[in-house]
């Protein structure tokens, strides 16, 4: 064997061991990345008690969906990341349950599941194994029940299955009432646990929330007067009921209601009726459509592009918007649920035609004084401009204060 063969196939193993380096790496990369997983079939069931059970099969496990609900039309909204879609038909006929039909669409690295309804439901999901399982009705279960029995307010909650909760029994840590804008009275209560179920609805004319499971300390369960508030709302009680605590908020003219949580503080907002808010200067009344939303530490960003799907609308947001929140919103229009997320996270928007600019408050703030620092420079560079007039039967002395006071004015030319 010669030198110029020796030197070949030494060249050659060289390169196939630098293809088995490219290729295990990229076989890492990928692999580390993760394979998406893969929506194969959806399983319809009816069940007993009008429930209906959907069944998603994937490929593999499946991490917990997103979801969030819209009132008018009534749907569900569920989005399942990592997810290709693998079905059949994009299109699912059920027309049982209450559910018309399901609709599919995959796109950025996610799929999204779309239920139409024939009105809004109450339902929960959870993971077993390669399946999601969504369940859509009432149920005979306590816990579950709880949750549908909300219907009767016209915003059903949209329970859905999460982690387990923190250790320690859930509890309700304070409870506060601030008169807002537009005399808005917000009863706030903040929860040992943001997992803890939460139930309202209207009797009468008390609006009543039940929070299972919670305990409360014996100096917080008692009745509060917030009549010298100028609110709809006149005073509420707070009492234990059975294994959980109810709040009963009584309230007095023609008023509406939402109720929101972000984090661990869970809001309800008794606001004087449009036409009243309407006559108010300072009240910003939101006109978008109504959602329902339940999140458990979901990415702020991801909040912020369901809403943006969820209006139509296009929204950029900044690379500095980080971290995550606890969200859950009963018929809340979507500018207004854009709003609290915002306020909750410390950011603001600016608008720019048909699009929303999301960033922390510094950031625009900052941004706006360094445009504005920009274009004051632009004005002193610019060329300046000599033009000379005539002035006849005028006195020097009196052309010079004249010019000096339009100079001091700012307004002079």
């Amino acid at each position: 064997m010669n030198k110029t063969t020796i030197r070949q196939l030494a060249a050659s193993t060289l390169l196939w061991l630098a293809a088995c380096v490219i290729v295990g790496v990229a076989t890492s990369v990928a692999h580390a990345q993760g394979t998406p997983n893969k929506l194969e079939s959806i399983d319809v069931q009816n069940m007993s008690g009008q429930q209906l059970q959907l069944t998603l099969r994937h490929s593999a496990p499946p991490s917990e969906p997103v979801a969030f609900t819209i009132d008018n039309p009534a749907r569900i909204s569920l989005d399942l990341a990592n997810t290709a879609l693998a079905l059949p038909s994009r299109r699912v006929d059920v027309r049982a349950g209450g559910v018309d039909s399901i609709l599919a669409a995959e796109a950025a690295g996610r799929t999204r599941l779309v239920l139409n309804l024939d009105r809004l439901l109450p339902y929960t999901t959870r993971v077993s194994g390669n399946d999601i399982i969504i369940m859509i009705g009432a149920t005979n279960s306590p816990a579950v029940a709880a949750a549908a029995s909300s219907g009767a307010s016209g915003s059903p909650v949209a329970p859905r299955t999460a982690s387990a909760a923190p250790s320690g029994p859930r509890a309700i840590r304070g409870i506060d009432f601030r008169r807002g804008a537009g005399g808005t009275g917000r009863v706030i209560v903040r929860l040992s646990d943001p997992r803890t179920p939460a139930n309202l609805r209207q009797l009468g004319n008390q609006i009543v929330v039940d929070f299972s499971g919670a305990e409360i300390a014996s100096n917080l369960a008692r009745r509060y007067d917030a009549g010298d508030f100028a609110t709809p709302v006149t005073g509420f009680d707070v009492v234990r009921v059975g294994d959980g605590v109810r709040i009963s908020i009584s309230a007095v003219g023609d008023y509406e209601q939402l109720a929101y949580q972000t984090d661990d503080q869970y809001v309800v907002e008794v606001q004087p009726a449009r036409k009243a808010a309407q006559k108010t200067e300072d009240k910003r009344v939101y006109t978008g459509e109504r959602l329902t939303l339940n999140f458990q530490d979901i990415e702020t960003r991801a909040v912020l592009q369901l809403l943006a799907d969820a209006s139509g609308q296009n929204i950029v947001v900044s690379d500095s918007v980080q971290g995550s929140v606890t969200l859950r919103l009963q018929n809340v229009p979507w500018d207004q649920a854009l709003d609290i997320v915002l306020r909750t996270k410390g950011l603001d928007k600016r608008r720019n035609d048909n699009v929303i600019i999301v960033a922390p408050t510094e950031e625009l703030a900052s941004r706006e004084k360094a445009e504005l620092a920009a274009r004051q420079d632009v004005q002193e560079l610019a060329p300046l401009r000599s033009e000379y007039l005539q002035v006849n039967y005028a006195k020097a002395g009196d052309l010079a204060a004249l010019i000096k006071s339009q100079g001091e004015g700012g307004g002079g030319s």
